[in-house]
């Protein structure tokens, strides 16, 4: 029982070795105040050391955290009774995830493609009205003929969709 208890420690101990400066910068990234950062970024490594994750791959890893972050930083905007912007943290995030280089970002990209082609039509049209006519979830819904709403839902479950099926054929 000592043994799995130390094997996890040291793992958590690993874990935050090489991925609590960027998890941090991410954080900073986002708009969170330094000493904020601080905190969100224990809260983040506490989560995963309560919830151990499979390590898939480095990338997995550190996207996990990053989420773990995120909705931790908005929780805590939220508390504060601060505004917040899920549409501008997911464009942050993509912008992070380009400035942020990759070990094996062509293999993602071509996942990318791969997963667009499994998707419904319904849902490749959301996306490409969403992504490469850059128009927002009203206007997508008004396109598809349905609501904002209905349209935001099926981005969603759209991406979800799209991180699996990349986070899939990526960790084959």
């Amino acid at each position: 029982m000592m043994d799995a208890l130390m094997t996890k420690e040291d793992t958590l101990i690993r874990l935050m070795t090489e991925h609590q400066a960027d998890v941090w910068r991410y954080l900073r990234f986002l708009g969170a105040e330094p000493a904020t950062a601080d905190d969100l970024v224990q809260e983040a490594f506490i989560e995963l050391y309560r919830n151990p994750i499979e390590e898939i791959s480095r990338n997995h890893t550190a996207a996990w955290l990053r989420t773990v972050a995120r909705n931790t930083f908005l929780n805590r905007r939220r508390r504060e009774r601060r505004e917040v912007s899920v549409e501008l943290l997911d464009q942050a995030e993509a912008i992070w995830l380009r400035l942020t280089p990759t070990e094996n970002s062509d293999d993602r990209l071509e996942a990318l493609e791969r997963c667009l082609g499994k998707l419904s039509e319904r849902a490749r049209r959301a996306v490409e009205l969403r992504y490469e006519q850059a128009m927002k979830e009203a206007e997508v819904g008004e396109a598809l003929e349905t609501s904002a709403e209905a349209a935001k839902a099926l981005l969603k479950r759209t991406r979800n969709q799209l991180r699996e099926c990349i986070e899939g054929q990526v960790s084959q």
